[in-house]
């Protein structure tokens, strides 16, 4: 059957698909919290929109403008919230926590790492800033806190606590604050060992790299998930809330483009029976492959037949008609 394989694809440069399709947005008015709105725009459309790129940001706000509506809106981002210690201390009192009103408040939903102030208040903070930092040798049960007066980021004061002590400081309750409060110098703001991972996710598993998040706060509060909005009141820029909170939402769509592609393909081995079923199902996989490899996704390959019911047709000796098949 290899045989077949070569002349195909000796020819796969005449396939021409584009995948390069904005997606298509449905402005719902009606207001439901992100999880029902999931559910509707699963049902009905695809699913809560997906915003990959500054074109389909400007599509979108277009869409929900012309519908008359310019505040909030659900999209598809969600977000985990997941606090977690530098050093995986999950037991009694890995859950204590003495935020200063209003953080964790997200900033820019880009604050990820925690940052205590001399008065013994905690702030989510941006992990790239660079201040001092507590670090704690010995075991939990038996340590000693240790403040480094030297400014890094958060993962390089990880990475010294790491390699001269024991790790960033876990701060279990009272009695540890306390006694890391006593370490700190007036005005002064450390790095502790409290940090999250940015945990952002479309709901249609699409891949998160493109961002446009609103420049202010997204009060975190004790949630362990937040959902998207865009804001049409900042431009349409993203914004976190409640998903139990009723908005209006978007939807999207692709519109389907189909294209009508004839091969020719030349046999190396005539004994093969190019309509054999397994045949053209191998000959649409090695097809399917190659547009992969040319970074085509979402692309559905299927024979066209003819009147017969076959898709490959013998060509005729003497013609100057090509052997072809229509996909």
């Amino acid at each position: 059957m290899e045989g077949i394989f070569i002349g195909v694809l000796c020819l796969s440069g005449c396939l021409t698909f584009s995948t390069c399709l904005l997606h298509q947005y449905h402005f719902v008015s009606d207001a439901m919290t992100w999880t029902e709105a999931q559910s509707y725009c699963r049902e009905t459309y695809t699913d809560l929109a997906t915003i990959e790129n500054t074109e389909e940001m400007k599509k979108l706000k277009d869409t929900v403008s012309a519908a008359g509506h310019s505040s909030e809106v659900w999209i598809g981002l969600y977000s985990h919230i997941d606090w977690k210690w530098s050093d995986g201390f999950n037991q009694s009192g890995a859950e204590y926590r003495n935020w200063e009103s209003p953080d964790p408040n997200n900033f820019a939903a880009n604050e990820f790492c925690v940052a205590m102030k001399y008065y013994g208040r905690w702030f989510d903070y941006f992990c790239h800033s660079k201040i001092p930092f507590v670090c704690y040798r010995g075991t939990l049960e038996d340590s000693d806190f240790v403040l480094v007066n030297t400014a890094k980021n958060w993962t390089e004061a990880q990475r010294h606590c790491r390699e001269h002590y024991t790790d960033l400081v876990t701060v279990r309750n009272d009695t540890d604050r306390e006694k890391i409060h006593k370490l700190i110098p007036s005005l002064l703001l450390v790095w502790i060992g409290l940090y999250r991972d940015p945990q952002i996710y479309w709901s249609d598993g699409s891949n998160y790299s493109f961002s446009s998040w609103y420049r202010g706060y997204n009060p975190l509060g004790s949630m362990k998930v937040v959902c998207g909005v865009a804001d049409l009141d900042e431009g349409g820029n993203w914004r976190l809330f409640s998903c139990e909170e009723r908005k209006p939402f978007v939807c999207y769509s692709v519109p389907t483009v189909k294209t009508l592609v004839k091969v020719r393909v030349e046999l190396q081995d005539s004994s093969v029976d190019l309509n054999d079923p397994a045949v053209k199902e191998q000959i649409l996989k090695e097809f399917q492959e190659r547009l992969k490899e040319k970074g085509l996704s979402g692309v559905t390959l299927k024979w066209r037949e003819k009147a017969d019911g076959k898709v490959f047709h013998k060509e005729e000796k003497g013609s100057d008609k090509k052997k072809k098949t229509e996909l």
